[in-house]
């Protein structure tokens, strides 16, 4: 069994501060996305933390899970220990000085391009090098639609605990589908309990980011809720995370960037941020990435304006600037 490692379950007095907007493309050059350091597994994580555990259903809660077992654990141990452990890290949220580099939709798909042959759900530190090249184990950040969220099943790495009989789904991951498309999120803002045709295309059409159970209970207890989720559906969110590829997903019959992606696809990319260090959502859309301006926590009260395209918040702000005389604002792009 690997050294218990106690991390505490009550909430540290971490700011909550909006991290400014950084050109992915520069971030990416210089090779400094945190100027802060970084925040991936160090070397002697990666050496003593990455063997995979087996254990049995006497695993109380997710702290007893995290405290004990860094990658999480399974009856098996046949899951990838590495992967386990970038989804377990502690990160806490970026301080108002880090510049965080934004996703946009070409951003992921470029990653997925350059994803190494080979990858697949059980190698994942064999290809660590190229992967920490394409900025895993870094903070990111994505501005898009809250399309849905769910609580996830068991997984090993939350030590295969599950959700029955806790509404509150306190030991899972929290499963979330972030999308690009305004129209569609307004589709969801008219039927927030979207089914068949309209869930396919969330799912198929969404990026995925994560909030785990130990770092909901460390950063913001009973603040990352389901209940408080299910009010941002529908609306423009602004979420910071590690990136990582889940390359469980790795495969055509899950992971609809593949080019032989089969009919059962249901995320646009393995890559995700996991877990999630901070999500806010806009009180008035459109907000934009590069301003702490009109973003709200999800223990604050927001607008329930729905989402806005650039064509129709220009027109607004035209018609707006005509009868006051001044020039329309640029629209958010």
């Amino acid at each position: 069994m690997p050294s218990r490692k106690t991390k505490s379950s009550s909430k540290p007095t971490f700011g909550r501060n909006g991290a400014p907007f950084a050109p992915l493309a520069l971030a990416l050059v210089v090779g400094a996305l945190l100027p802060g350091g970084p925040t991936k597994p160090t070397e002697a994580n990666v050496a003593t933390e990455t063997e995979a555990a087996s254990c049995t259903g006497d695993i109380t809660d997710f702290q007893e899970c995290h405290s004990t077992f860094p990658t999480g654990c399974s009856p098996s141990a046949g899951y990838d220990a590495y992967l386990n452990l970038l989804k377990n890290q502690l990160t806490p949220p970026p301080a108002a000085s880090q510049k965080i580099a934004f996703l946009a939709e070409k951003d992921y798909q470029k990653l997925d391009q350059g994803l190494p042959s080979g990858l697949t759900a059980k190698n994942h530190r064999q290809f660590k090098d190229a992967m920490d090249k394409l900025g895993e184990g870094q903070l990111f950040g994505v501005v898009g639609y809250l399309y849905y969220y769910k609580a996830s099943g068991a997984e090993s790495s939350n030590c295969e605990l599950d959700k029955k009989g806790d509404p509150e789904a306190t030991n899972v991951d929290f499963h979330i589908g972030i999308g690009f498309d305004p129209d569609n999120a307004k589709k969801v803002l008219a039927d927030p309990s979207a089914k068949g045709t309209l869930m396919k295309t969330l799912e198929t059409s969404s990026v995925i980011v994560e909030m785990t159970p130990h770092y909901r209970a460390t950063f913001e207890n009973k603040i990352w809720t389901l209940d408080s989720l299910k009010k941002a559906v529908g609306h423009q969110v602004k979420v910071v995370g590690q990136l990582m590829a889940d390359s469980e997903h790795n495969d055509a019959k899950d992971n609809c960037a593949l080019p032989n992606h089969l009919p059962s696809c249901w995320r646009a990319s393995i890559w995700e941020l996991h877990p999630v260090v901070q999500l806010q959502v806009c009180k008035k859309e459109p907000c934009k990435a590069d301003s702490t301006d009109g973003w709200a926590e999800l223990d604050e009260p927001l607008s329930s304006a729905p989402a806005t395209t650039p064509s129709e918040a220009k027109t607004s702000t035209t018609k707006k600037s005509g009868s006051t005389g001044k020039k329309p604002a640029k629209p958010t792009p």
